[in-house]
């Protein structure tokens, strides 16, 4: 890496805990066969061997150390903040990268100066046959973004494409990107912080670019599957409904809160009758996931104030709510 000038790319890694995700990779960041970048880890004080990891084997790496666990849109911002290149990188501890992975989005960057970010082929980690995120789209039938094939064969996805928005869990952007939308809402903690910063791009007209050559293999809920069911449950709900919220035209934020008063609904009463003996859990799970539907509509709310200008119509963004072809 090259070390007497800035580098064209920093690759920030978000890491809490995540010693046995390390090794692997960071070696396949060795690999690669782009060189002009750095990498930098933004630890959330691990308690783990981490740090020291990282610092004994990977003198590469610059660490940057929170001392607490900011999450990961506050891990991701320091690194952002500490970037000087002029392409940035999200890359989760928990994935294996592809050798000539940044070679190809940087590529992608040269041929299409008219994208602003870029998402990469992210395929299940010991299934490459399997996607894990394609981009993400959003579905206004779900009233969130959601990864772009989950669980679909790759061979759908083997073209380039115009999407809403990259998956942050291994995605590129340009430095303009950040200058122009701002950095993650730290509110979020964790989980989607990338829907709300793709549909603040989107609404400024920023496109993202699908780059299927770029490819990634990620463990699938590695890193969420450390929190307990009711705290993941509850701040997935929670930052679903502030992303619709606070980003959302007031249009189709209405349209969206029927979906999730019916979501919620039938989360809570199964109407298969094979599934009547989870009623009882069911049930008693009904007041967290009011509490976190109550308390992330009152925040995105509160947010919009915050909200840039939106410079496209609502028939156009919700026509970039999925995948487009080149043209």
């Amino acid at each position: 890496m090259r070390r007497d000038a800035t580098p064209w790319v920093t690759v920030v890694i978000p890491n809490w805990n995540g010693e046995k995700h390390l090794v692997e990779c960071l070696d396949s960041l060795r690999a690669q066969t782009f060189h002009d970048f750095e990498v930098v880890m933004v630890d959330n004080g691990s308690s783990d061997g981490s740090v020291g990891l990282t610092r004994a084997a990977y003198p590469e790496v610059r660490v940057m150390e929170t001392g607490s666990n900011l999450g990961f849109a506050g891990a991701v911002n320091l690194g952002i903040g500490g970037s000087a290149a002029d392409l940035v990188v999200l890359l989760n501890n928990d994935t294996r990268v592809d050798v000539a992975w940044l070679a190809e989005l940087v590529a992608a960057a040269d041929r299409h100066p008219e994208a602003s970010s870029f998402a990469s082929l992210m395929v299940l980690y010991g299934d490459s046959s399997t996607v894990n995120a394609a981009g993400d789209s959003f579905s206004m039938g779900l009233g969130t973004a959601v990864n772009r094939g989950l669980y679909e064969p790759v061979e759908r996805y083997l073209e380039p494409a115009w999407v809403f928005g990259a998956c942050a869990g291994a995605s590129m952007y340009r430095s303009s990107f950040f200058e122009a939308v701002g950095g993650f809402d730290e509110r979020y903690f964790l989980m989607h912080e990338d829907t709300d910063l793709n549909m603040r791009a989107l609404l400024l007209g920023l496109k993202c670019l699908y780059v299927p050559t770029a490819v990634v293999a990620h463990k699938l809920g590695a890193s969420i599957g450390t929190l307990p069911s009711r705290s993941s449950l509850s701040m997935s709900v929670r930052n679903q409904t502030l992303a619709a919220a606070k980003t959302l035209p007031l249009p189709l934020l209405a349209a969206v809160l029927p979906v999730f008063v019916w979501r919620d609904f039938r989360a809570t009463f199964p109407l298969r009758p094979s599934q009547l003996g989870k009623l009882p859990g069911l049930l008693a799970l009904a007041p967290l996931r009011c509490r976190a539907r109550w308390t992330g509509l009152v925040r995105g709310l509160h947010g919009r104030s915050s909200m840039q200008r939106r410079v496209v119509s609502i028939r156009e963004l919700v026509r970039r709510f999925g995948a487009r072809p080149l043209v």
